[in-house]
């Protein structure tokens, strides 16, 4: 079965696929798995620096609200729980000043983390030695008394101080990324990604923003990715191999019709013929086949009539034989030693042709019969020595020997026709190399534009089949010299001296024409060895074709397959990023709402402490009579009290620019006017307009429609507060959030807020 060129064929192909798909398996995997882990970082990442940041705003609300104290938020005193619900723990539990603030300010916003993704387990704020004030709601459940139970179901106020949570609690941005990295197991037994973020307060190191990343999940999911691909390749090969097998079966059928009927006429068949089914290699091959087949029965039996009418011409010569006596033991003695050469020629092409047997058994299927008929050949090398031994005993015996010579004369017209073996062997030799040319007529056609590097081969072909129709001559030369040969032997019994010469001419002839033969064997050899090298550059031209079309097909099926998933992550991942936009910019709204009320209501005490303390009076402060500052572009002006201001609330104005998202935060009364902007924005006049208007903007009239609107309201619609979207005329886009002003029950202006929208 293994023989067979088709399986051969089949089961190389499978298993160059094989190896391909094995490949392409692996490499996909690991350049997914490597893509997911890279999306996996990039969104653990993102929400550590997002949770971060909005607890760093609820940090320094709770400071400027007056919660509680700078001292009381880096307090590290930890007082460990022994009362209450969370008493008994077998893992001690603390408390801290700003464990209830937390209990009801982020425990949402935390949970709201874990509820975005199911990779996140968990979402937690942690200070710099580790301590975690409020945990996630699924490990803040009440305590059961079961050790282990409650080691996974409350895992709030505890000191984590493990390698990993101190890693995370003080890492402070060192190394530029923004944020750390870690695998951390849990006393859980579970393993995750740890990625933290630092928290400031007031520019100081609070502590870090841990978020809990499931490896399992990614893990599980690169496993299925494999199982997938594993299983798309696995059923790809079967239908290639199928495909494979089905398509070089039917382009082996025309070969295999063509050897049986070479077999048949191997085997004494001679009229045999082939159908003629196509137009292409297969059937010019079939139509040669029987066109050669033709030619030499028609020879041979052309040779038969001549070795008949040879043998009449031999009987009425007996009588000039019986006198010819001595001078036929003479001849006798010549033809001996002709007969040894001719042995040693025909051993000579038996070995010849064995050769080429072996070199044709590496090429095809058919082996075994050039074998065979190579020791064909050689039988008929040892019937032809016998005939030559009766013909010298036949001339020692004279008259009475006539008739074993006429005898010996029918053996070498047999001989005429064994030689016609030879041209067997040479017709399976050629039956070979029409294979192998049908085998690269066959790639090449399945190759397309790719089969032109196959046009050596199908040149080296019809040369080989040249060289076959000149030995075909030759044997043909062959058989008319021994034709001459054997009417030299007749002529020399009528003769007499004159068969000496002949028959010496005849030996010869037998031997040239024996070492023709034998030349037109190597000839066939060195095609067929030129046939098998050409036919294997041809396998490995078409392996690597069938290597390289598979190849782009699966990168582009991969690329295909890895854009559409990527494209899909990130959608995924730019959703989750606007949801936690949305509910930072929620946060920071309510932060902003708190801190213009608290402002405004400061601002407000402090222009009626001056009224009532006698540092200008109610007139003054409600002075709307602007006094223009000379040489100011933009225009600034001076009133009755922005003097006192610049001294009273310029300090309490930055004190809101700690922030980095607040841009300005400035007090202005109802017409705009605005006495004392903060430090930032109170450089020295430099002339250049343009560097004046963003390094020096205090005292000028903002009456554009925003700063209109926030110098009118007056808390009308019961909200307290105003907010906006401001262009400022630098080029900034920002939030401007406002309250109201009151000065002895009048409304004096409104206290502003600026915050950056990027």
């Amino acid at each position: 079965m293994m023989n067979r060129i088709s399986v051969k064929i089949v089961v190389a192909l499978i298993g160059v696929l094989t190896v391909i798909m094995v490949i392409s398996t692996y490499m996909i995997v690991e350049q997914r798995s490597q893509v997911l882990r890279e999306e996996l970082l990039v969104k653990a990442s993102s929400l550590a620096r997002i949770g971060a940041k909005a607890l760093e705003g609820v940090l320094e609300q709770s400071l400027s609200s007056g919660q509680f104290f700078e001292e009381q938020l880096f307090d590290t005193d930890y007082q460990e729980i022994t009362d209450g619900p969370l008493a008994g723990s077998t893992i001690p539990k603390y408390r801290t000043a700003y464990d209830p603030y937390l209990d009801m300010t982020i425990k949402d916003f935390q949970d709201t983390f874990a509820a975005s993704d199911p990779m996140v387990v968990f979402a937690v704020l942690v200070d710099r030695n580790g301590y975690l004030p409020t945990h996630n709601s699924e490990y803040a459940k009440p305590l059961t008394g079961n050790a282990e139970a409650d080691k996974v179901g409350n895992r709030t106020k505890r000191l984590f101080n493990d390698p990993v949570g101190l890693a995370a609690a003080r890492y402070h941005n060192e190394d530029g990324q923004g944020f750390l990295r870690q695998v951390y197991k849990r006393d859980t037994g579970e393993t995750m990604w740890d990625v933290s973020a630092p928290v400031y307060v007031r520019g100081k190191h609070w502590g870090g923003f841990r978020i809990g990343f499931s490896m399992q999940q990614a893990d599980a999911a690169i496993l299925a990715l494999r199982n997938t691909l594993a299983f798309s390749m696995f059923l790809v090969l079967i239908f290639a191999s199928v495909t494979c097998l089905l398509v070089v079966s039917r382009m082996m059928r025309p070969l295999k019709d063509l050897t049986r009927a070479a077999e048949r006429i191997s085997e004494g068949s001679l009229e045999e013929q082939i159908k003629v089914a196509s137009r292409d290699e297969v059937g010019q091959l079939a139509g040669a086949f029987n066109n050669m087949t033709q030619v030499i029965v028609k020879n041979l039996q052309g040779e038969i009539d001549k070795s008949n009418r040879m043998v009449m011409s031999v009987k009425e010569a007996i009588q000039q034989l019986s006198t010819s006596g001595n001078e036929l033991m003479a001849i006798s003695a010549q033809q001996a030693s002709g007969s040894a050469q001719q042995a040693a020629a025909v051993q000579q092409a038996t070995t010849t042709s064995e050769e080429i047997a072996a070199t044709a058994r590496q090429v095809s299927e058919n082996a075994g019969r050039v074998e065979a008929l190579a020791g064909h050949a050689a039988a008929s090398s040892t019937d032809g020595q016998e005939a030559v031994s009766a013909a010298v005993d036949g001339m020692f015996q004279l008259k009475g020997q006539v008739r074993s010579i006429a005898e010996a004369m029918l053996e070498l017209g047999e001989n005429s026709q064994k030689i016609g073996g030879i041209i067997d062997i040479i017709d399976e030799i050629s039956d070979q190399t029409n294979l192998l040319s049908l085998n690269a007529a066959i790639e090449a056609a399945g190759a397309g534009e790719a089969g032109k590097r196959f046009s050596v081969v199908a040149n080296e072909v019809r040369r080989l089949a040249d060289r076959t129709a000149d030995a075909t001559n030759q044997v043909k030369a062959l058989i008319v010299q021994i034709q001459q040969a054997t009417n030299s032997t007749i002529m020399l019994t009528e003769e007499g001296s004159k068969g000496v010469d002949a028959a010496s001419s005849l030996v010869a002839n037998i031997s040239e024409a024996l070492e023709k033969i034998s030349d037109a064997v190597d000839e066939t050899t060195s095609a067929a060895s030129e046939i098998k090298l050409m036919t294997q550059q041809q396998t490995t031209a078409s392996e690597q074709m069938t290597e390289t079309i598979v190849e782009v097909r699966d990168v582009a099926v991969q690329v295909a397959t890895s854009s559409q998933e990527t494209t899909q992550a990130i959608s995924e991942l730019t959703a989750l990023a606007e949801r936690l936009q949305d509910m930072v910019e929620e946060d920071l709204l309510s932060q902003a709402k708190n801190r213009v009320l608290s402002g405004a209501r400061e601002l407000e005490r402090v222009l009626t402490e001056a009224v009532s303390g006698g540092r200008f009076s109610l007139e003054d402060i409600f002075d709307e009579n602007y006094q223009l500052i000379s040489g100011t572009d933009p225009q600034k002006y001076h009133t009755r009290y922005d003097s006192y201001l610049d001294d009273s609330i310029r300090d309490y104005q930055d004190e809101f620019l700690d922030n980095p998202m607040v841009a300005y935060a400035v007090l202005v009364d109802r017409n705009g006017y605005l006495p004392t902007h903060n430090t930032r924005f109170t450089q020295p006049m430099t002339g250049n307009v343009e560097k004046d208007k963003t390094g020096n903007r205090t005292k000028r009239i903002f009456n554009d429609p925003v700063g209109l609107r926030a110098a009118h309201y007056n808390g009308a619609d019961g909200n307290g507060y105003l907010q906006q979207v401001y262009e400022r005329d630098t080029g900034e886009k920002m939030w401007d959030i406002s309250a109201p002003i009151f000065v002895k029950g009048r409304h004096w202006g409104g206290f502003r807020i600026g915050y950056q929208m990027d």
